[in-house]
C-alpha cells in the first residue's frame, strides 16, 4: 500500500477522488494552504500546511489545476520530482508508474471530459461573437463598453466615481458563489442589481470587456473567459444589461496580466496614478489587503488613510463600514477594494456625492507588473485573492512601509 497526501481541497481533488485506487493507497495528510483556514481533520484524515508535510511518503497528489508552481515549490523543497502526481498535467497521466495510484481509463476520461466540457464547448459557444465582432449583427448582441483608456480619461477629468461589475457580482444578482471570499445573500444581490440599474450622473457602470473579440488578452485570459462566458451566463448577463446604454470597461483595475500586449501597462498605471495626485485619500480594505503598501502608486496622493474591514464577507458589516467611510471620508477621493462590497457602496455613496472608485486589483496588478512576471503569484506581505496564499504574510515591523501603513489606519470593522 502506497502512502500518499493529497495537496489542494478545491474542485480538483473532486477529480482525484474519482479515480483514486483507495484498495492501494493509505492517505497521511490532506495539504491545504489557505492562511485563513484551520480544519483540523476531515473524515478522520489531517489537514495539514505545506510545510508539515513529513517524509516516509510515497507520492503526493496536487489536485490543483494551476500546479506548475506548487511542483516548482516541491522541488526546490527537496521532494523528489517523481514524488509529485499532478493530476492535471498530461504527462503525468500517462506514466505507467503512477497507475497503481490513480486509475488510468478514468484519470484519462476525466482530464478528456474536462477539456471537452471547459475548452471545446465554450470555445465553439464564443466562436460567431469573435470571429464576427465588429458585425452589426453581433454587436447588437453585445453590450456596449467605452475602451479603459477612454474610461480612465472619464474619471480623471469629470471626477466620476466608478463601479465594477465582474463575474463574481453578475453571479452574485443570480444567487450563486464564484468568489471565495463573499458568501451569497439576497440583500447583497438586490443590491447590486439596484447599482446596475443607477443613472446617477456621476457614477461609471462597469463591465468587464467579455463578449466579443478576445485577441487583445493572452490566451489564457482568453481561455478563463470563453469558459465562463457559457450560452446560459451570456443570456443572463444581457437580460440585466441595457443594449441602449454605454458601459466602462471594468479592466481598467487589471492593465497588465491578462493583455497580451503588454507595454501599454506602464502608461496605464501612470495615467490612474494621475486620479489621485496631490490629493486626501481613503481607502477602505480587506485586513490583509494593504493597497498601495511597499511600493511607489500611492505615492504623489497628498495624505493615505485607511479603514480596514473583514477580508471575508464584508457585506455582512455594510451598514458599520459605510458609516465609518462616510465619517472619514468628507472631502477626500476613496478608494474602495472590498469585491462586491466596493460595487455596492460606490453606488450608495456616489448618490450622497461622495467620490470613490471601486478600484479592485489595481494594486496587485501593479505589484504584478513591477516585478515583470506572466503568471499570477502571491505577494508576501498582502494577500491576493486570486491566488493561494503558500505560506503566511509576512509583516515585517521594522521595515518603514509597514510601520508607515499602521499609521495610516483610521478604524478597524473586524
Amino acid at each position: 500500500m502506497k502512502k500518499i497526501y493529497i495537496f489542494g481541497l478545491g474542485k480538483g481533488k473532486l477529480f482525484v477522488d474519482r479515480c483514486l485506487r483507495k484498495e492501494n493507497t493509505g492517505i497521511l495528510g490532506l495539504v491545504d494552504n489557505y492562511m485563513s483556514e484551520s480544519l483540523g481533520e476531515i473524515q478522520g484524515i489531517p489537514v495539514i500546511k505545506q510545510k508539515e508535510i513529513r517524509s516516509g511518503f510515497d507520492y503526493i497528489i496536487v489536485t490543483l489545476m494551476q500546479y506548475e508552481k506548487i511542483r516548482k515549490e516541491m522541488i526546490e523543497q527537496e521532494i523528489e520530482a517523481e514524488k509529485i502526481i499532478c493530476f492535471f498535467d498530461v504527462s503525468d497521466a500517462e506514466s505507467e508508474e503512477y497507475w497503481s495510484i490513480l486509475d488510468p481509463y478514468k484519470w484519462r476520461f476525466e482530464l478528456m471530459w474536462k477539456n471537452y466540457r471547459d475548452v471545446t464547448v465554450p470555445t465553439l459557444a464564443n466562436l460567431p461573437y469573435e470571429i464576427y465582432a465588429d458585425s452589426k449583427d453581433i454587436q447588437e448582441q453585445c453590450p456596449r463598453i467605452v475602451g479603459v483608456d477612454e474610461t480612465i480619461e472619464t474619471i480623471l477629468e469629470g471626477h466620476k466615481s466608478l463601479a465594477r461589475f465582474g463575474d463574481g457580482e453578475f453571479e452574485l444578482m443570480y444567487g450563486r458563489r464564484r468568489a471565495p471570499f463573499q458568501d451569497t445573500q439576497a440583500r447583497l444581490g438586490a443590491c447590486l442589481r439596484e447599482a446596475l440599474d443607477s443613472t446617477e450622473d456621476n457614477l461609471l457602470i462597469a463591465i468587464a470587456d467579455n463578449y466579443g473579440s478576445l485577441d487583445k488578452y493572452t490566451d489564457e485570459a482568453a481561455e478563463a473567459i470563453r469558459t465562463y462566458m457559457s450560452r446560459r451566463v451570456r443570456k443572463e448577463h444581457m437580460n440585466l444589461l441595457k443594449p441602449e446604454r454605454w458601459y466602462y470597461d471594468a479592466y481598467l483595475s487589471r492593465p497588465y496580466m491578462i493583455y497580451r500586449n503588454k507595454k501599454k501597462a506602464g502608461k496605464r498605471f501612470d495615467n490612474i496614478k494621475k486620479i489621485w495626485n496631490g490629493r486626501n485619500v481613503l481607502i477602505v480594505e480587506g485586513e490583509y489587503t494593504r493597497f498601495g503598501v511597499g511600493n511607489n502608486l500611492l505615492d504623489h496622493a497628498a495624505c493615505v488613510s485607511r479603514i480596514l474591514a473583514p477580508s471575508k464577507n464584508a457585506f455582512s458589516r455594510y451598514d458599520e463600514i459605510i458609516e465609518e467611510v462616510r465619517r472619514q471620508g468628507k472631502g477626500k477621493l476613496i478608494l474602495a477594494v472590498l469585491g462586491p462590497t466596493a460595487t455596492v457602496m460606490a453606488y450608495d455613496l456616489a448618490k450622497e456625492g461622495f467620490w470613490i472608485l471601486d478600484i479592485g486589483q489595481l494594486d496587485v496588478e501593479y505589484e504584478w507588473y513591477l516585478r515583470g512576471v506572466d503568471e499570477r503569484c502571491d505577494i508576501p506581505y498582502k494577500c491576493v485573492s486570486e491566488v493561494a496564499q503558500y505560506g503566511e504574510i509576512v509583516t515585517d515591523a521594522k521595515e518603514d512601509y509597514v510601520q508607515k501603513y499602521q499609521k495610516e489606519i483610521l478604524a478597524k470593522i473586524l
